[in-house]
């Protein structure tokens, strides 16, 4: 299994919400998650991010760790978590 863990900022702007689904997407892919698994985990990421969107904050940026040890791909999106086991 592969192993990693980054944290990234992002704008808190709805033109960034496609590039983190696409590290939801990529990420999924190299943990090992088939086509469709990786896909529907974006999804979920992307709920996540818009939930953060819609939620009044002074924070100018949206924290996302992602993370992967043994167990699950983990996205952790400003408190929320995502996850996906491959």
């Amino acid at each position: 299994a592969s192993t990693f863990a980054f944290t990234i900022s992002v704008p808190r702007d709805p033109q960034f919400v496609s590039m983190v689904r696409g590290l939801a997407v990529q990420a999924a892919r190299y943990a090992a998650c088939g086509n469709a698994e990786a896909e529907t985990f974006a999804v979920f990421v992307e709920a996540a991010v818009h939930a953060c969107l819609r939620e009044a904050s002074l924070n100018a940026s949206i924290s996302v760790v992602v993370r992967r040890d043994a167990g699950p791909l983990e996205f952790l999106i400003d408190g929320r978590t995502v996850a996906v086991e491959p």
